[in-house]
């Protein structure tokens, strides 16, 4: 009843605002930048796409410079982040997340293995990104079934579509004191007569991060405080790219080569398997290591007016060799994961066909993964799909809509036997935005999105120590069908511009997990890394694949007012909540859903000077699933300052942040290791940039 109250107050106060009209005749014109997002084909600005949507770029990413894609946006309104220790965090969006989020890499999928398990890290450094890009909701209409709960595109620009005049670039470095955290990087781009290039590279090391009180929610007598064990990150990223530019295109290519080896806390590792630790790193207690060693090839392309009737075609087409190693505290490889992946897409953009802008693409994907060890819960298996989509888009007075549909055909094959699943997958979606009054408009979308069941979903058959399960998956699992509906309000003129988003998404079949009853005791079976029954509660939990359908709902709010812009420098408040729910049908609540909540934002800029204040407060989350425990609640106390210098043709960038200020015990609910790990303790950021 609060949140319905709280609805109703906030609703009837935005709906009224256009009539505040002595307001508007003082207010100066002004419009928020237009940021094109280019994971829309026809490179629309945010404002202009119909499905809810942010774009984080610039001073916004230097501020949150997170290790990892999932803590990047967790602070955006509608998401958060999975968080399995620093190294690891996929964004969840609106409460779902792993196979329901698709994570691109300038268009295309990681190509990695990071939605098979929560302990997997994104192979992708947020660190590089010139913009990331979030759309909130279902995008399997542009990128396929993985997308069915939303998409976070991070930008890197590794393959160049201009030539560059001369060298331009940066460099950065920071210190982190939470983790005792250093970290460097470059970026340059170079170019002469009809070629560009472009390198990049990072080298981070860190420490186990500091935190205000015991691991454990309920620690043992003698247990440590003060420390996360087994948390610290070394991370290598190094690529390079060069491309073809001309008047009638471009035609680009990228090579990179990532390695990532960091602990995974919370001491998840079978005690039959414990051992003496050989890392440099690891604590005398043990845990598991994982090793990431990926190399990837990209291309990319566009030629312009090839054909009567085309405006532009565009090709994107990505390979990687992605290998994922489990290592015990013994030394030995417990798991060992090798994902050879291709994904590639065509967009064929046309001239306007009557009053519409379009694309017409085709996308596909082929996947190979093979696993062997005692713990891989996943077996070898392949995975195939072919898609083809269409977009079109119409502005008509002061109405914009949009509508597009997508065929997607997947075919999944376990190696050991050869049995398959197929399906086919239908998408539509339909839209429009009415700008009703001068910077405020109204938009409606509703999409009808299909997805196949992933690889684990249908194949797993074994313990799966992250989770502290031995899941058996379904091949017989029917594909998830979802029914979404958005209405937004936004304000995008003036000094004060804001943004509701109300949802509901209804899920037919929605996969899960369930805890299985065997001996029909009518308690939840535990079993051995064999599967078989034994009576200990600290054993692994016997779960397998089932489908039921579910419900989602949501609110998402936030705005921007603009206190002061003038010669006493310019003063911004920011004000933002969100919440959803997600239900079986029958009831029962789902597991890691995220709570309510809400945050406050203050941001000066003065000549060379910035500096901010953010506070987060997360609610208690009380709506649990069967099993699952509730989470206390938290606040975030974050600052940050930074002062802008330039010499010659460089511009320096020296920064500090404090994060976690009141060193707060902060549990995220929608992580797996919550009664483990907690998030950092108290940390200061120092760091500098060079760029020219």
């Amino acid at each position: 009843m609060v949140m319905l109250r709280f609805l109703y107050v906030l609703l009837m106060t935005l709906l009224l605002l256009p009539s505040v009209k002595a307001q508007q005749a003082e207010e100066e014109v002004m419009k928020l930048e237009a940021v094109t997002v280019t994971a829309d084909p026809l490179g629309s600005t945010g404002e202009h796409i119909v499905q809810p949507n942010s774009v984080l770029k610039g001073k916004e990413l230097l501020i949150k410079d997170k290790q990892n894609i999932g803590e990047a946006v967790a602070d955006e309104i509608g998401v958060t982040s999975s968080d399995f220790g620093p190294a690891v965090g996929r964004p969840i969006i609106r409460g779902l997340g792993g196979a329901r989020v698709r994570i691109l890499e300038d268009g295309i999928g990681t190509l990695d293995v990071s939605n098979i398990s929560p302990d997997h890290a994104v192979a992708i450094e947020p660190l590089f990104a010139d913009q990331i890009e979030i759309f909130r909701g279902p995008a399997t209409l542009l990128y396929g079934s993985g997308a069915s709960g939303g998409l976070v595109n991070v930008v890197n620009h590794r393959i160049l579509d201009y030539v560059p005049e001369g060298i331009e670039g940066d460099l950065y470095g920071h210190y982190n004191s939470v983790a005792d955290d250093a970290t460097g990087a470059f970026r340059f781009n170079g170019g002469i007569g009809n070629f560009a290039f472009h390198v990049d590279g990072l080298l981070r090391d860190t420490n186990d991060y500091d935190i205000p009180g015991f691991s454990d929610i309920q620690p043992e007598p003698g247990a440590r405080s003060g420390t996360l064990a087994n948390s610290d990150v070394q991370t290598e990223n190094f690529a390079g790219g060069f491309s073809l530019v001309g008047d009638p295109g471009f035609l680009g290519f990228a090579i990179s080569r990532f390695t990532n080896e960091y602990g995974v806390p919370g001491g998840h590792e079978h005690e039959e398997d414990e051992g003496e630790a050989e890392h440099e790193h690891e604590e005398a207690e043990g845990g598991v290591r994982i090793d990431q060693a990926q190399t990837r090839f990209d291309i990319k392309g566009a030629l312009y007016e090839p054909l009567p009737g085309i405006q532009t075609v565009k090709t994107r087409w990505g390979y990687n060799d992605h290998t994922h190693k489990e290592f015990e505290p013994s030394g030995v490889a417990s798991t060992i994961l090798d994902n050879k992946e291709w994904e590639g897409r065509v967009e064929f953009l046309h001239v306007p066909f009557g009053l519409w802008d379009g694309v017409l693409g085709l996308q596909y994907r082929n996947r190979d993964l093979s696993t062997s060890g005692e713990e891989a819960f996943v077996p070898s298996s392949q995975l195939d799909s072919l898609s083809v989509f269409v977009l079109e888009k119409r502005d008509w007075q002061r109405w914009h809509f949009e509508v597009g549909g997508r065929f997607e055909h997947q075919e999944a094959e376990r190696a050991r036997d050869r049995q398959q699943a197929s399906h086919d997958l239908f998408n539509l979606s339909g839209g429009a935005i009415w700008e009703f009054w001068q910077g405020y408009s109204v938009g409606v979308n509703i999409s009808h999105s299909q997805r196949a069941p992933a690889l684990e979903e249908l194949f797993s058959e074994g313990p799966h120590l992250a989770t502290n399960t031995f899941e058996i998956g379904d091949i017989s699992l029917d594909k998830e069908i979802s029914n979404n509906f958005d209405l937004s309000f936004r304000k995008t003129h003036g000094h004060w511009n804001w943004t509701l988003n109300l949802f509901a998404n209804f899920i037919n079949d929605f996969i899960f997990l369930q805890e299985r009853d065997q001996n029909g005791d009518g308690v939840a079976d535990r079993v051995n890394l064999e599967g078989e029954l034994v009576i200990d509660p600290e054993a692994l939990l016997l779960v397998n694949q089932r489908q039921a359908d579910a419900e989602f709902f949501g609110v998402e709010f936030e705005t921007v007012l603009g206190l002061f812009d003038d010669h006493r420098g310019k003063l911004d408040l920011r004000l933002w909540t969100d919440y959803v729910s997600g239900e079986l049908s029958e009831g029962s609540n789902l597991p890691r859903i995220t709570p309510l909540r809400f945050g406050s934002e203050l941001d000066y800029e003065r000549g060379p000077w910035y500096t901010g204040i953010n506070i987060m407060r997360v609610q208690r989350q009380e709506d649990t699933a069967l099993l699952e425990t509730e989470t206390k609640g938290y606040s975030m106390l974050s600052v940050h300052m930074g002062y802008q210098l330039a010499l010659g043709p460089v511009q320096y960038t020296i920064f500090l942040r404090g994060t976690n200020l009141l060193d707060e015990e902060a549990r995220r609910h929608t992580s797996f290791l919550k009664n483990q790990a907690p998030l950092p303790g108290r940390s200061a950021m120092v760091g500098i940039t060079a760029t020219f």
